[in-house]
């Protein structure tokens, strides 16, 4: 019985009534119950949802929205993103770059680089080979012509070391630079400005360092005691960039193994740089 009467006052009619406060004239009267006015608020409310929805679903709002908005259709995002593939994409081809003079330091073949990506490795392979050990000493003659063709002041070419020379460029022989004999400790230098592009030990050369300087030469400096510089630091010309040494199995003795490369071919560095 209860539940009924529960029921039954849901629906019940109602009267509202409108009056006025100082005469107590009626102005209108309205017949309510309940559910009616659940209905009419509830409608009221779908209504309101539905049109606040819109605004910001179909309107520039939706971009404040957390998580929804397209950020590919914000400027500053954009701008970012390509400055970001730039990055990528220069970083990219400095790995290639850096990998191939690790490859002509250890002589690996570039097929044996395989930390690269796909597209890393297409660029690398596409990259200028080196010259044919057979033909080294005229492509060293051929460089030699670029290097004095150069714009380089060879006035500021440092020596890499003072000591006795051992052994001289010979590319028949499979030696592509010049040994120079020196006391242990003694300090191997930068024999220009330019930046380190590789800092790395091998199984042959020990210690080795290799710099990259203008006009597309590389020095490099092997079986070194220890490495001063890490790759990627800028050093200058005479600046200190490791210690004479006797590491590597091709090392017999304390001394430095200097090789300098021009456009990725060998030259004598004796034609550039009085070691005696």
């Amino acid at each position: 019985m209860a539940d009924k009467k529960q029921k039954k006052g849901y629906k019940d009619p109602y009267k509202l009534v409108l009056l006025k406060e100082e005469t107590l004239e009626e102005v209108g009267s309205y017949r309510l119950s309940l559910l009616n006015v659940y209905l009419m608020v509830s409608t009221i409310l779908v209504i309101t949802a539905v049109i606040v929805l819109s605004i910001v679903f179909f309107t520039p709002l939706k971009r404040l929205v957390p998580g929804y908005a397209d950020i590919t259709q914000n400027r500053e995002y954009m701008g970012l993103y390509n400055d970001i593939k730039d990055l990528e994409k220069q970083v990219e081809a400095q790995h290639v770059y850096i990998q191939r003079f690790r490859a002509m330091v250890t002589g690996d073949s570039i097929g044996g680089i395989t930390s690269l990506s796909p597209a890393a490795r297409e660029i690398l392979e596409n990259m200028p080979a080196q010259p044919a050990r057979a033909s080294a000493q005229s492509a060293g003659n051929q460089a030699k012509s670029n290097l004095h063709s150069a714009d380089i002041d060879f006035l500021y070419i440092v020596s890499p070391v003072d000591g006795a020379v051992s052994k001289t460029f010979s590319p028949s022989e499979e030696h592509f630079g010049i040994d120079i004999v020196a006391p242990v400790n003694t300090p191997i230098k930068a024999i220009l400005d330019g930046y380190i592009i590789t800092s790395d030990w091998t199984l042959e050369t020990g210690n080795t360092i290799g710099i990259q300087h203008a006009n597309d030469m590389v020095s490099f400096y092997k079986h070194n005691a220890r490495n001063l510089k890490k790759l990627g630091s800028f050093v200058k010309a005479g600046e200190a960039v490791a210690i004479i040494g006797n590491t590597g199995e091709l090392s017999t003795g304390p001394h430095l193994h200097f090789e300098l490369w021009m456009q990725g071919k060998p030259v004598d560095p004796a034609h550039f740089i009085d070691f005696e």
